[in-house]
């Protein structure tokens, strides 16, 4: 972005721009109401309140990092994030995840053990407590199911902000901090994951960030026993943060802390269903030990798909792969001296980049991290096409898989920006400069 159109963005410019866009996402939301007619209560018309309102938002978050009024400013990006996510989760339709949350929790009501009952749940025992107390309220308050769900992922969004703004004012600056929660907060990726996916991968990454937090504040002083605790309720919420643990374990200053924190990570998930594994091995194994995500829509095992080749082995394998090589270089990296946030996104990337399997909610994994101004292009460009990929599943119900080609292409040049720096010998200062 040129100095020319960020100076027009942070100015009066911007200011009309937003307004303009919100307006636009009003109109669209009281279509996709009913005020104009049902006609207007199209998949169509959420598309719209989406898009519009998904790009004033960013644009409110963009003029954060620079405002003069930095509270002004920061108040403006979260009404506005919020405004479009509730607005989002009210009219958007529904999705095969939240049709399958509403399975899970009949089962819960019938007294069944989920893992027994379907094949559509992949998580720890936490998860269907938390869709139970979610749809429980829900009917208190007299409001459909599927926007309790959906209000739950919100709040794994605000965690995650929650969690940047700790960072940045526990290892740099008030500014650091508020931007980087604002950009995260403003995002059209993270908006649509939560408010039309009611997907939750933000909930678990916002307690893995909150602890990413606590553990570079007390780098000096080994104190990495809480952190390790909430990286171990991250994990028993969603066990996709296992990407980033070897990462967090570089903080700690011993092999025995080391042991400690591994176990404490690990520990809560592995009580909570091996029981459960032990009593049905066949549905645990196949529905939580092998959580897979789709294959064939991503990446290098696209390509290889369209060529109609084929792999001699299992493709899990190579997900394995990328899992421990993105956290080998994660924990390199904060032994190094990074604060953690670099390294998790490295570990994504990396993962990403190898990886053949992939769930378009996963898109948030690196943004979740803070990507700092030396990666804004790349960044920018990975949001645009992942907008364009949920906004396709709003709009038709049906994945774009030019789109998630290109956003993995640009998973390539993002990572190769990051790499050199990790491999570089020497500390790794600098990986996260002060500023958004």
């Amino acid at each position: 972005m040129t100095s020319r159109v960020r100076r027009a963005l942070d100015g009066l410019p911007g200011a009309l721009a937003a307004g303009l866009l919100l307006l636009l996402a009003l109109l669209s939301f009281l279509a996709a109401l009913g005020v104009f007619g049902p006609e207007g209560r199209t998949r169509l018309a959420a598309t719209g309140l989406y898009l519009s309102g998904g790009a004033a938002a960013a644009v409110l978050g963009g003029r954060t990092a620079r405002a003069r009024r930095l509270g002004s400013a920061a108040l403006a990006a979260l009404i506005a994030g919020g405004a479009v996510r509730l607005a989002l989760a009210w009219v958007a339709p529904s999705n095969w995840d939240l049709e399958s949350y509403a399975i899970v929790v009949k089962a819960v009501a019938r007294g069944d053990v989920v893992y027994e009952v379907t094949d559509r749940y992949n998580y720890s025992p936490v998860w269907w407590h938390v869709l139970t107390a979610a749809a429980r309220a829900s009917g208190a308050a007299n409001v459909p199911a599927i926007f309790g769900f959906r209000v739950v992922a919100i709040l794994g969004d605000a965690l995650v902000a929650l969690g940047l703004l700790f960072h940045g004012r526990l290892t740099a600056t008030r500014r650091r901090g508020v931007a980087r929660a604002a950009l995260w907060w403003t995002n059209p990726l993270p908006i649509a994951i939560s408010a039309f996916g009611g997907q939750f991968d933000a909930l678990a990454l916002g307690l893995f960030v909150l602890a990413l937090a606590l553990a570079a504040r007390g780098r000096s002083r080994g104190a990495t026993l809480v952190p390790a605790l909430l990286v171990g309720a991250a994990v028993a919420l969603k066990q996709i943060v296992v990407a980033f643990v070897a990462g967090f374990l570089g903080f700690s200053r011993s092999r025995g802390a080391r042991l400690r924190d591994a176990i404490l990570a690990a520990g809560p998930f592995l009580l909570l269903v091996v029981p459960y594994a032990i009593a049905l091995p066949g549905p645990v194994l196949r529905n939580v030990v092998r959580y897979a995500s789709l294959y064939g829509l991503w990446g290098w095992y696209y390509l290889l798909g369209l060529l109609g080749t084929e792999l001699p082995f299992p493709p899990v394998f190579v997900s394995y792969a990328a899992l421990l090589a993105g956290g080998a270089l994660a924990w390199r990296l904060v032994r190094r001296g990074d604060d953690g946030l670099a390294a998790s996104r490295l570990a994504a990337l990396v993962f990403f980049a190898l990886t053949p399997g992939f769930a378009p909610q996963m898109l948030l994994w690196p943004l979740a991290f803070a990507p700092d101004r030396r990666e804004a292009f790349p960044a920018a460009l990975y949001t645009l096409f992942g907008v364009v990929v949920w906004a396709d599943l709003l709009r038709l119900n049906a994945v774009n898989p030019l789109a998630l080609l290109l956003a993995w292409a640009v998973v390539l040049v993002w990572a190769s920006r990051l790499l050199p720096r990790a491999l570089r010998p020497g500390p790794s200062r600098g990986m996260n400069p002060h500023g958004a």
